[in-house]
C-alpha cells in the first residue's frame, strides 16, 4: 500500500524522499555553535533531508533570520531551567506532528530531552553535538568566564551520563574536547556511573565546526577596495583588525596595547574592529589614553563579515579564553594572515609559523611584535594566508562536515 507522510513518501512500506532531521537547541542565540548547526543544517542533501529547528528559550537573532529566509521551519518549545517530564512529552508530540526520522540536539540539556522524546516515539537516529564550552570541565582555573561552567559536578556528570545513553552518536569538536568531556563524566559520576569512560568513548565522534567558503569566495577586488577606503586605508596601509564581541573574554586592552606599542614603530598600521557589547565605551576611553583614536575604527555590529575578513592583512584574535575558535576559522577561510593568542584549541587550529602567528595570552609585547613582523613582511603575511586557506578548504568546508554527520544520521549504531 502506497502511502505520503510529512517527511517523504512511503512505497510498499519502504521510505523514500528526504527525511526530516529535527535541530535541538537551548536557543537561536548568536553564537558560534549556532552558526555552525545553522551552517550545516542549510547543507544538507537535499534530496535526502529536511531540516527543522526547535528552540527551547525564546532568544533569537539574525541567524534564525537566515533559516526563515531559506524556509527552515523553527518551532519554539520554551522550557525552564531542569528537566521537566512535560517537556518531553510536548517534545515527543512535536516529533510526531513533523514526522521526524532524526533527532540531532546540541548540549546536555537538548540531549536529554531529544534522547527520552526520540525513545517515546520510536525515531531509530539520534546524533548529539557538543559545543565547545559544554566540553570544558574544571580541569583548569579560569579567572574568569563568559557563563557559568557547564560541567561543575557529579550532577552535571550523571546529566551527562544519561544523555550520553541516550544518544547513538555524541560529536565533538576536537578530540581534545572529546576526551576532556568525556574523562570528567566518568570521573564525577562516582560509583553510580552508568557508563564508564570507554563506553562514553566509544560513542564520541570528532567533526569540526564547518565553515562555508562560499561568501569568502564571492568577495571581489571592487568590495575590497571600497571597503578599504571607507576604512581609511590606502595602497600602504597595514590594515589589523578583529571580528567579535566586545567583551572581557576577548581582551581588547592587551590588543590595544600591542598595536599602541607597534604602531609607534610602524605608521602603516590601522585597526580596526567590528562588533558590540558592553566595553565599548571603555575601548574608545582606552584607545585615546593610548593616543592611537586616529588610527582605531570601531564598526559596531557588522554584518558584512567575509569583505571584511579579505580586507584586512592581518586578523587578530587575543583572546584570554576561546573555547574553539570559530573566528579563527573564518579568518582561514579568508585566506587570512593571522595573528592569535595561545589558549584552549587555539595552537591545534592555527600552526604557529605555518598557518599564523601565535603569541601568549595577554602580554601585549610578544603581540606587538608579531604585528610589526606581519607589517614588515608582506611575503610572510602572503605565505601564512595561502597556507591557512588551504588548511581550511581541506579541514573546516562545511561540505566535508555535512557529509560527515549525514553518515551519522544514516548509521544509528
Amino acid at each position: 500500500m502506497n502511502g505520503m507522510t510529512m517527511n517523504g513518501t512511503t512505497i510498499n512500506g519502504r521510505h523514500v524522499g528526504p527525511r526530516a532531521v529535527l535541530y535541538i537547541m537551548d536557543t537561536l542565540g548568536l553564537s558560534g555553535r549556532t552558526k555552525g548547526i545553522i551552517d550545516l543544517a542549510l547543507h544538507l542533501d537535499p534530496q535526502r533531508y529536511r531540516p527543522v529547528f526547535c528552540s527551547l528559550g525564546e532568544e533569537s537573532s539574525e541567524l534564525a533570520d537566515r533559516l526563515r529566509d531559506r524556509g527552515v521551519p523553527i518551532e519554539v518549545l520554551p522550557l525552564p531551567a531542569g528537566l521537566r517530564p512535560d517537556g518531553v512529552w510536548k517534545l515527543a508530540q512535536l516529533i510526531r506532528r513533523l514526522g521526524i526520522s532524526v533527532v540531532h540536539p546540541v548540549n546536555p540539556r537538548p540531549l536529554l530531552y531529544a534522547g527520552l522524546a526520540a525513545r517515546l516515539t520510536g525515531v531509530r537516529s539520534a546524533v548529539g553535538s557538543l559545543s565547545a564550552f559544554a566540553c570544558q570541565v574544571p580541569d583548569r582555573e579560569y579567572r574568569f568566564l563568559p557563563q557559568e561552567l557547564v560541567n561543575r559536578g557529579r550532577r552535571q556528570a550523571l546529566r551527562n551520563q544519561m544523555a550520553c545513553r541516550l544518544m547513538h552518536h555524541v560529536v565533538a569538536v576536537s578530540d581534545e574536547l572529546g576526551e576532556r568531556f568525556c574523562r570528567f563524566t566518568a570521573q564525577a559520576s562516582g560509583p553510580i556511573a552508568g557508563l564508564g569512560y570507554w563506553g562514553l568513548r566509544r560513542r564520541m565522534h570528532t567533526i569540526s565546526y564547518g565553515i562555508d567558503l562560499a561568501p569568502y569566495r564571492a568577495v571581489t577586488a571592487a568590495e575590497v577596495a571600497e571597503l578599504r577606503a571607507r576604512l581609511g586605508a590606502n595602497g600602504e596601509t597595514i590594515l589589523v583588525g578583529s571580528v567579535g564581541r566586545l567583551v572581557e573574554q576577548k581582551d581588547y586592552p592587551t590588543q590595544l596595547r600591542a598595536f599602541a606599542l607597534a604602531a609607534r614603530a610602524e605608521p602603516r598600521l590601522r585597526m580596526v574592529l567590528a562588533g558590540d557589547g558592553p566595553l565599548r565605551a571603555s575601548i574608545e576611553t582606552h584607545a585615546g589614553e593610548l593616543g592611537i583614536t586616529d588610527r582605531l575604527v570601531l564598526l559596531g555590529h557588522w554584518v558584512r563579515v567575509p569583505a571584511l575578513l579579505r580586507a584586512l592583512d592581518v586578523f587578530v584574535l587575543a583572546s584570554k579564553f576561546e573555547p574553539y575558535g570559530v573566528a579563527l576559522l573564518e579568518a582561514k577561510c579568508a585566506g587570512s594572515a593571522i595573528v592569535a593568542t595561545a589558549v584552549n584549541e587555539i595552537p591545534k587550529l592555527l600552526n604557529d609559523g605555518v598557518t599564523g602567528l601565535v603569541v601568549p595570552a595577554e602580554s601585549p609585547e610578544p603581540m606587538a611584535k608579531a604585528f610589526l613582523r606581519m607589517a614588515q613582511d608582506a611575503p610572510l603575511r602572503r605565505t601564512l594566508a595561502q597556507s591557512a586557506l588551504a588548511e581550511a578548504e581541506n579541514k573546516h568546508s562545511i561540505d566535508a562536515v555535512a557529509r560527515a554527520y549525514q553518515a551519522l544520521y544514516d548509521n544509528p549504531s
